[in-house]
This record gives C-alpha cells, structure tokens and sequence, in this order.
C-alpha cells in the first residue's frame, strides 16, 4: 500500500562495510517507504537486516565506525548529517536484544525515558506511560524491576518505551521473536491500528513471516546484503520458489493451497477455508463445505492428561517412541517452590519426572516460569521449598561447574555465554576446559552441524543474533553433554536453520528439554510437551495430545497451529500441512465429503 501522503525513509545505493571486515554487510540498497507503509523485511539469517535498520536513526555509521556510502533519508533528512536527537524524534529503534536497550531498574522509568528527554509536561509523560504500557499488556507491571521480566516481557517494554515517544517512523527488530503467540497478536494488531490511526511508518524485522504477513502492507526479503524481492502482502507468496531457495517459513494455508494446486494465496484460517471451499471440494467433489466461523472454534476435545503438582510422569505412558520404561530418570523434581523474591513465587508446586532420550518442549505464556525451571535443571537457581534432582544428584549442594560435561545449558540471550575472539575458539573452550583428546573432530563437527564453519574465524560479538545463539549451541554440543537445556533455540533462525539445529538433537542420543513458543517446532521435534501457566505444569503430553487440548493452550496463550485449525474444521485428524494434504486427497479421490 502507498497512501499517496509522501516519501518518509529514501534509501539509495546503500553500502556498509563493519570495522575489521573486507566483506561489506549491505550491498547497494535502493529502498523506498511511504508515509504510513507498514514493512515487513526479511530474509535468512546474518543476510543485513539488522544492519539496515541501524542506519535509520544514526547508529551506523556514527556509532559504529566502518565504510559507509550512499543515502539514507528519513522525512527528506539525511541520516549522516543528523545528530541522535533530531533523528529520535522521528525515528523509533526496537533493539534485537532487549536487554541492548533496557537500562533502568524499574519499568515506569524504562518507558519515560523517551518522553522525559524529549521535554514533555509531567501530565503528558504520565499519560504516554501509562497508554504504552496498556499497549502491550504490561499495566501491571508499572512498578515492577526490570530485572524480574522475562525475555518476552522485556521485549513488550522496549516497544512501550518506543511507542511512548510516538515516532512518525517505527523501527522494530524481532520484536516479537520471545512472545507467546496470544501476545504476539495482541501487540501486533495494536501496532497495526497505530499505523492506520495515526500513519506511523513501520519496518518491522522478523523471521517469523508466517504470523506477521496478515498485519503488513509489504514484504521485502533481503539475501547476502542485497534486496531481492519487494511486493505487496497480497500478492508476495504467489512467487513461493524465492521463499523455498531462501529457506523462509510460510504461512501454513498458503502452503496447504498451493500443496494442493490451489492458485491462491490465503494469509488467515478462514481465508484458507474459503479459497478451499470454492475452488478444490466443490471441484474434486461436486459439494460444498459450510462457511467457516473462525469464532466458534473450539478445537476437538481431548482426553489429554492435565498435569498436576500429584502427577508423575513415570506412572503415565506419555513418551515418544525413543524412551521406554526402562530408561532412567535424570531429572526428578518434588513440589518445587522457588521465586527471585521470597513473598512471590514464580513456580509454584513443581513435579517433573524427566526420562533419559527424552526431547521435552515448554511453552507457555511469557513470565510462565519457562526459563526459572530451566535454571533450575542446570543448579543455577535453588529451591525455595522442594527438591530437584538431576542425574540422581540434589542440586542444593551443587554448583553448576560440578555439572560441567554432563549438562550442557543455551540462554535465552547467547551474549550471555560469548567471550572469546572468535567462533572456533569459543567451540573449543568447553572441550579444551574438560581436557579432552579428539578437540578438533569435536570443534569441526559442532561448527557443521550449526552451518557457521565458514564464521569460525570471525568475533561472535560482530554476528547476526541467529549466528551468535548458534555459536553458543556450537559450543556446548562441541562436549556432548547428556543433557542439553536450550532457551528460545529458535530465536533469529530462518527455517532451515531451525531444521538443521533440530534435526541434529533429534539424531542425538543426548535428552534435550527447550522452552519455545514456536508450536510448530514443538510439534515436529518434542517427545513430549509440557504447558506452563502462573508457575504451574498445566498440560504434559505428546504434542499431538497437547495440541488438542485447547482449554490448556487457552489458559497458556498458545494457539493451534492455522492447519489444525483448518484440520478441525474439515472434521479430519492432521497435524502438519503434508498429513492434511494427503487426507484431504485420499478422501476426495474415493469421492468421500470431507
């Protein structure tokens, strides 16, 4: 969409190269955006999308240093020429890590910060506060620490504190990249009515396409610091082979339709519910399915077991195929209670038995108690009350070094774990630590099986977020530890990379528990899920039983994945794009109504 009212950011023959690399990052940019588009730009991991959007408030080149030619405009200002203030008055950055751009203690003060340094009435600071903040679902945590925020929590700060200074040109990075699903399109159709309300420009980063291309007006794809494809949503995913080559995700009912044969493009369960209505079952069959009401879904009801804090996983055959009853418990935990601050909880009556080989995913809704549970696996964190024991060991009288090449541990911010001078040497810390004969086998396997051999020469600290979290996998799988804790793998990662990291801990003997939001990935990779909520196991299954059980996933802000909710509608079973194509197909070559 171009709304006719004016260029708002004009990008000519851009080109940026970072200090202390022969290989520029942006290669001849030429973008233009109108007053009141809203972008979506994407594209495969490490290809410079971050970069781009750095140049549009000043920090490249002014922060950054490096080799920088050509234009970037913003209203007609050029970026080079401007300084910090007058470039933040109409230019609003959501960072990739939040906490790159979190720096006061209490949340109130994160988000006045903008407004204050820009001279508004005490009233109005007040009122921005608290309208921001309402925003993105965070109102109740006006006086909280920031400290005490989870990572998807910290993210809908970062963009309070932007929306408070209400820019003319929204710039955001993955802002949505650690965000329950329920939250994600929350904040995304409240950034939405933004720009339509107000003609906020936004150009938003994101891997995840698939949920953002029913907001945007525009998806622009970046590969190899070049643009190489520009279209209209609308129209974008009639050209899918750009998508394939790339290895970037498509929403589930434009892949059903094409999978199909199907001409079209639908961005929503409904959309894809018509389309297939009017051009396949009436075709194939003769009959038509009723209209779908996306408002009365209510999933198919299940018999999935709800957890409790009296249920044991062991008295319950819930496991995936590669677990038996004969595997042993590494992790056992009894009513665990634990908090940062004595009078509030954040898990609250724990029990968890975890076998070895198992693959456990947990989801949840953001402050769930996902990422403290999984300190507490590695004895990072201690009981309040209760007991947790992993590899029949209670972790009260343990340090996380002792540990050390058994349990290997991912945080949700790899900057965290980053502190050596290049890719390679940060593999080969772990395995060089435990003294290890076979380092160099170990180093060479980890950088390939994390596709980041050609960057093992280069600083991590200089890499894309999705390089840098697999740089930090890299480094612990390098001592193939028997357990392996990820936070949010799948942060950053474009589609095959997501594939490729969770096809090798499917291939690995190692038991591997991840928190993720990404359903999808649960339901491809997990043995076995389990939902949090307010500091409790709420659902523990197989996916597919966890999936199903909507009550659940209602209470955990998760969603069902737009084919199950297209499968459940069709009153068919089918859990993937490829399990409902091969359904429907069977069913209407037999003649058979859906």
């Amino acid at each position: 969409m171009v709304c006719g009212c004016g260029t708002m950011i004009e990008i000519k023959d851009l080109w940026y190269t970072y200090p202390g690399r022969s290989e520029p990052t942006l290669k001849g940019i030429n973008l233009r955006v109108e007053k009141g588009e809203f972008v979506l730009l994407t594209g495969p991991t490490g290809c410079g999308k971050s970069t781009l959007l750095k140049t549009l408030n000043g920090i490249i080149p002014h922060e950054s240093g490096g080799i920088f030619s050509g234009s970037v405009k913003v209203k007609g200002m050029e970026t080079t020429d401007s300084n910090h203030m007058e470039i933040s008055k109409e230019v609003g950055l959501v960072f990739q890590n939040p906490d790159d751009q979190i720096f006061s203690t209490i949340v109130e003060d994160e988000v006045a910060f903008g407004p204050e340094n820009l001279c508004f009435e005490q009233k109005e600071i007040d009122r921005k506060v608290e309208d921001a903040l309402q925003i993105v679902g965070m109102s109740d945590h006006r006086f909280a620490s920031t400290n005490s925020l989870s990572g998807g929590q910290k993210q809908r700060i970062c963009i309070a504190s932007m929306l408070a200074m209400v820019p003319e040109v929204l710039a955001m990075d993955e802002p949505i990249s650690q965000m329950d699903p329920v939250g994600t399109h929350e904040v995304l159709n409240t950034v939405r009515e933004l720009n339509r309300k107000l003609k906020t420009t936004i150009l938003l980063v994101e891997h995840r396409l698939h949920e953002l291309a029913p907001f945007v007006d525009r998806i622009v794809v970046m590969d190899d610091g070049k643009i190489v494809f520009d279209q209209p949503a609308s129209k974008a995913f009639d050209h899918l082979e750009i998508f394939y080559r790339l290895g970037l995700r498509i929403p589930e009912p434009v892949e059903l339709c094409h999978s199909l044969g199907i001409k079209a493009s639908p961005l929503s369960v409904s959309g894809a519910l018509a389309v297939l209505n009017r051009e396949y079952f009436k075709e194939n069959t003769g009959i038509s399915q009723p209209p779908p009401n996306p408002e009365e879904n209510t999933g198919v009801k299940t018999s999935s077991r709800k957890a409790s804090v009296e249920n044991n996983a062991f008295e319950n055959n819930i496991f995936g195929n590669n677990t038996s009853e004969n595997n042993a418990s590494i992790i056992s935990i009894q009513d665990l209670w634990s908090g940062y601050e004595k009078n509030k909880m954040v898990l609250k009556g724990i029990n968890l038995e975890i076998r070895k080989g198992e693959r456990v995913a947990i989801m949840g809704t953001n402050g769930s108690g996902k990422s403290t549970l999984l300190l507490h696996l590695a004895a990072i964190l201690k009981p309040y009350k209760g007991n947790v024991k992993v590899f029949g060991e209670d972790t009260r009288s343990k340090n996380p070094y002792s540990f050390a090449g058994k349990v290997g541990f991912v945080f949700q911010n790899p900057d965290l774990m980053l502190f050596c001078d290049s890719v390679e040497e940060e593999t080969r810390f772990g395995p060089v630590q435990l003294k290890y004969s076979d380092i160099e086998e170990r180093v060479r396997n980890s950088l390939e099986a994390m596709s980041i051999l050609p960057l093992r020469h280069d600083l991590p600290q200089a890499l894309s977020r999705g390089q840098r979290l697999r740089t930090a996998v890299a480094s612990v799988i390098s001592i193939n530890p028997e357990l392996i804790l990820l936070d949010e793998p799948t942060t950053g990662q474009d589609r095959v990379n997501i594939e490729q990291m969770m096809d090798f801990f499917k291939n690995n003997n190692s038991t591997l528990i991840f928190c993720t939001h990404d359903v999808e990935v649960a339901m491809s990779y997990a043995t076995r899920i389990l939902v949090m909520n307010d500091g409790q196991i709420i659902a523990d299954g197989k996916g597919k039983e966890v999936i199903k059980d909507t009550e659940s996933l209602r209470k955990a802000s998760l969603t069902q994945p737009p084919v199950v909710e297209i499968a459940n509608y069709l009153g068919v079973n089918a859990f993937s794009v490829k399990e409902l194509v091969k359904t429907l197909t069977s069913r209407t070559v037999e003649g058979i109504k859906c």
